[in-house]
């Protein structure tokens, strides 16, 4: 139950909390010269009042008020406390006219360079999100595509996010039927999941794929019927080279209009905080500069993904020498990223037992194939742990789960026990007996809920079936042993998208509007938590962010309504009304 924070007490204690710390902090970290403590902790900037605060603080507090100070927290409570003792004459008085205030929102997982980049691309997806269903309609926004601005600098025609299990013809184009977009320009359609696409005849060319092209360790080219001949479908690292051959196009005069993009979706979705969560040495380099630059509004944790580098020492070192808790201009290094297996949606992902129904090609026992050899795993794990550098690990399946499980087993076996937050990327299909290890382990497991959405039709019917479908994201099972977990987008593979995070976790409806394991669905303040104070702890930024307590940063969202009390369905259609990032609103949906 939540406990209403209107008592002066509470008020008055947190007050004299603030009036201690003097000098006050500017919002760059710096000590600044002012006033007497007392006026300081009395005369807020700003005070937000006139509706609901959730704090998701450990008495799950509902307040009625929030004062900011220096892009921070002043105080919390009642309005008729904080009114009397902040409010001076230059305090922004900030009615939420009946709305919800909460933390800002944190991006457990995503590709902040990428989501910019789709922005910029044509919109492959299906509804709701698009309006691709259809050979015919995806290539139809290609050739709509081919005359835009980023076709003309990149030289390639691109579009993210087609799903062949949306698709009428339930399967992926061909490059004979992306030649009809064009036979002078490489063009490249990106599957949603964001691990397989394909290429025309002239994208192929560019790669060096031909019938003489042998499948690499982790990645495979699809083929026609009885030939050697690709057939343009490209599986994970032969799409990854193909992805990173896009990315070399990208010019640094291109980057601006970029980072923009991938800022106002965040914004848009109430997240304060963005995640680039498989950075290449160019994303890194990129993302430093627009820092400098003074180009972000929000914060961005980046994990560079060594494994893709064309110089994997060279990327590590740059990650060891830069790694560090503290933002500079809005972005930290903040750890590595590994992969260990691919999409289930996309049937490349590794189980242990095979997929229900196999991908076109494949035989009975087709069960996905893994993505780094247990040696190169351990490596960098080792490697990471031995430095105090995070790991966030891409695992879907429950074979490729094993993998991370064990890799970090053997190193706690070796070093001993240690606070250092493994993070579990996606973690689909975690069984029972996982969780508990994981949990042993302190591995974090960061859930893809929208999954249950989006994929969970495919799931129960092709991929999974419906037993092991119903345990997609189990969630429930985690909180109930009382693990923290966290969810998130994975954005763009779905678009920046708070709303369906939070929808996702309570209901677990598929797009047909069938619940997909009833049993794994948590409450609405588990949801919340999960992309606030759980984030905020897992980026191990939980003494800063993720609840709204005095002397944390001023990182808020408003929404239009209480997510705690509208109905569970309600939650989808949430509006996003402010985002405010140490105080300073961000984005304003009535400036839209």
């Amino acid at each position: 139950m939540n406990k209403v924070l209107t008592g002066g007490l509470s008020v008055l204690i947190l007050s004299l909390i603030s009036a201690c710390t003097t000098p006050t902090a500017g919002n760059d970290g710096a000590a600044t010269a002012g006033p007497s403590p007392i006026s300081i902790a009395a005369h807020a900037d700003s005070i937000y009042h006139g509706g609901s605060v959730i704090t998701v603080d450990d008495q799950e507090s509902i307040a009625e008020a929030i004062a900011v100070k220096n892009g921070k927290i002043l105080a919390v409570g009642s309005e008729q406390e904080l009114l009397a003792r902040h409010q001076g004459q230059s305090t922004r008085m900030i009615s939420l006219d009946g709305a919800t205030l909460l933390p800002g929102f944190i991006d457990a997982h995503g590709h902040f360079m990428q989501v910019g980049l789709a922005a910029q691309s044509a919109n492959l997806l299906p509804p709701p999100d698009g309006v691709v269903n259809s050979i015919e309609s995806l290539k139809k926004a290609l050739s709509d595509h081919a005359g835009s601005t980023q076709a003309k600098q990149l030289g390639w025609i691109v579009g993210n996010g087609y799903d062949d299990a949306q698709l009428a013809e339930q399967r992926h184009p061909t490059a004979a039927e992306l030649d009809e977009i064009s036979t002078d320009m490489p063009v490249f359609a990106m599957h949603q999941s964001g691990h397989l696409g394909a290429l025309n005849s002239v994208g192929l060319k560019a790669m060096g794929y031909d019938e003489n092209s042998k499948d690499m360790a982790g990645g495979k080219i699809r083929r026609k019927p009885g030939s050697n001949e690709p057939n343009g479908v490209l599986e994970e690292f032969a799409y990854f080279g193909a992805a990173m051959a896009l990315i070399s196009k990208i010019t640094p005069d291109m980057i601006p209009s970029q980072v923009a993009s991938a800022q106002k979706a965040y914004v848009e979705a109430g997240f304060t905080t963005a995640q680039e969560g498989r950075a290449q040495e160019s994303d890194l380099t990129a993302m430093m500069a627009m820092a400098d630059a003074g180009a972000l509004d929000i914060d961005v944790t980046i994990y560079p993904d060594p494994t893709l580098a064309t110089d994997p020492d060279a990327l590590w070192a740059k990650v060891k020498a830069q790694a560090s808790n503290d933002y500079s201009n809005r972005v930290r290094v903040a750890g590595i990223k590994l992969s260990l297996d691919g999409s289930p949606q996309g049937k490349t992902a590794w189980f242990k037992q095979p997929y229900f129904i196999p991908p076109e090609g494949a035989d009975k026992d087709y069960a996905g194939y893994p993505q780094l050899k247990d040696e190169l795993l351990q490596k960098w794990i080792d490697l990471a742990f031995d430095n105090d550098v995070q790991v966030l690990t891409h695992v879907n399946g429950d074979a490729a789960i094993d993998q991370l499980l064990n890799a970090v087993d053997a190193y706690t076996k070796q070093s001993g026990p240690a606070d250092r937050r493994p993070v579990a990327i996606h973690a689909q299909t975690t069984r029972e007996d996982q969780l508990d290890r994981m949990k042993d382990l302190g591995i974090i497991p960061s859930f893809m809920t929208v999954h249950t959405f989006y994929w969970g039709d495919w799931h129960r019917d092709s991929v999974l079936g419906p037993e092991r479908a119903a345990r997609i994201s189990p969630q429930k099972s985690a909180l109930d042993r009382g693990m923290m977990f966290t969810s998130h987008n994975d954005a763009p593979v779905t678009l920046p998208n708070s709303q369906m995070i939070l929808y996702s976790q309570v209901n677990r409806l598929t797009r047909s509007e069938q619940i997909l394991g009833p049993d794994q669905r948590v409450g609405a303040m588990d949801a919340i938590r999960a992309i606030t104070r759980n984030a905020a702890f897992q980026l191990f930024e939980e003494d800063r962010k993720g609840t709204l307590e005095v002397g944390k940063l001023a990182d808020f969202v408003i929404l239009d309504r209480n997510p705690l009390t509208i109905a569970p369905t309600e939650l989808l259609n949430l509006k996003v009304l402010q985002t405010i990032k140490e105080g300073k609103a961000v984005y304003r949906a009535d400036e839209e």
